[in-house]
């Protein structure tokens, strides 16, 4: 084994997920139907317990969750809680990007990248935008970007909130 593993005309492929049809095609073999099935699976689950994926189920909070955590404690199926599907999704996804933990790990990412690969340019006196769907989003995350800044401790960084005229 350690013989092949130092062999320099050998290359290891390793692929993840679900391979598309062509990746079946180039490199699997031949099941008993004729068709291309990978020589290996990795299953995901696997991957997890291998520690090389993150369980992305991990937290995943149900519909029904959500809801009665937004509705404080109100039945996901009681009669007055019925409303038209796609207003409790527009709901729900409001809610979600509106949540001060999923804004504040945007902003962390934003903010660094910012600093990282941005700010220097321009000597110094480069901006960005952050562009979001509405003006409550605007200042929330405006709100997130000042706490983060200040609580980081970076000096020559501010924000600025503007709306469009309507």
């Amino acid at each position: 084994m350690s013989e092949r593993a130092d062999a320099k005309n050998i290359s290891y492929f390793a692929f993840t997920a679900t391979p598309k049809a062509k990746t079946l095609e180039l490199f699997g073999r031949k099941g008993p139907d004729g068709l291309p099935q990978p020589f290996h699976l990795y299953s995901m689950q696997q991957a997890i317990e291998e520690r090389f994926i993150l369980d992305v189920l991990q937290n995943y909070t149900s519909y029904k969750v959500a809801y009665r955590l937004t509705h404080k404690g109100q039945d996901y199926d009681s009669e007055d809680s019925k409303v038209e599907k796609s207003e409790a999704l527009k709901s729900l996804m409001g809610w979600v990007k509106l949540h001060p933990y999923n804004i504040s790990q945007k902003v962390q990412v934003i903010v660094e990248h910012f600093r990282t690969n941005v700010a220097w340019r321009l000597d110094g006196k480069a901006k960005a935008i952050v562009v979001t769907g509405s003006r409550k989003e605007a200042v929330r995350y405006k709100r997130a970007i000042d706490k983060y800044i200040t609580d980081a401790g970076y000096s020559g960084l501010g924000t600025l909130v503007a709306f469009p005229a309507r």
